[in-house]
């Protein structure tokens, strides 16, 4: 039987649409710089007491998924300190995101969501917000009110430890050096972004001594990695001696649209 040529084309179209949604991804994965503009409600995680009793200070890094409406409907640990995890998982569970639209249409988004919990020194627990004193806002560094150094030690009789851990924030002020990280060409083409996730160990000249891949698309990795192991930071001293630091460090590749 032979078709009409009107009703031939409306089915092509028809088809060609149906193929076209069907392309379109159920979720997409964004960097943690792009999903920080489209949150709209931030709630700050409670410093857990044992935590800070401890003096124990760091970085909580999440993988979040967030609905179609901007709510997050699942916390996954990426790293992150034991006594500290549980408060931002919390915290993070309790944000709100305006929803990201794709082709004009809500879709699912997943993400990484870093939180940093950090003490000062001689503060009270009713000073302290979500792990930085109450009243300052932004980064932390060296010419930072909210930097302190660590404790020279827990324990005196243990002598100055010969390495010490530091948040990404913290460690970020102390680089001299910073290699931006050769876009792969397979990535670009195949518009691949996202962030890839490290974690370093500085030694005490202020070199890159080693990396660890903890997470990143295996397409961007490699360069994040081999920008990083370039970079020179300045010695960290601990009781007036340089020591060897751990911290983690965060590469984020995006394309221009």
């Amino acid at each position: 039987m032979n078709r009409h040529p009107l009703s031939s084309l409306l089915l092509l179209v028809t088809l060609t649409s149906v193929a076209v949604s069907q392309a379109k991804p159920v979720l997409v994965h964004l960097s943690e710089n792009v999903a920080q503009g489209l949150l709209m409600r931030k709630v700050a995680p409670a410093y857990p007491p044992l935590a800070r009793q401890a003096r124990i200070q760091g970085t909580v890094v999440l993988r979040v998924r967030i609905s179609k409406s901007g709510d997050v409907e699942n916390v996954r640990l990426v790293s992150g300190h034991p006594m500290l995890a549980p408060a931002a998982i919390e915290a993070v569970k309790q944000w709100k995101y305006q929803p990201y639209l794709l082709y004009g249409d809500p879709i699912e988004v997943e993400t990484n969501v870093t939180v940093n919990f950090a003490l000062p020194d001689k503060l009270s627990g009713e000073d302290i917000v979500g792990g930085v004193p109450r009243g300052i806002t932004g980064g932390v560094g060296p010419s930072s009110p909210a930097y302190q150094s660590p404790p020279a030690t827990l324990q005196p009789s243990l002598g100055t430890p010969q390495r010490v851990r530091v948040s990404a924030e913290v460690a970020q002020a102390f680089v001299l050096t910073k290699v931006p990280p050769q876009y792969p060409p397979e990535a670009k083409d195949a518009h691949i972004q996202g962030v890839v996730l490290m974690n370093v160990i500085v030694d005490k000249e202020g070199n890159v001594a080693n990396i660890q891949l903890i997470s990143g698309h295996p397409l961007l990795a490699p360069a994040a990695i081999d920008a990083v192991k370039q970079w020179k930071y300045k010695p960290y001293l601990l009781n007036e001696s340089p020591v060897e630091v751990e911290t983690q460090v965060h590469v984020n590749f995006t394309l221009m649209p």
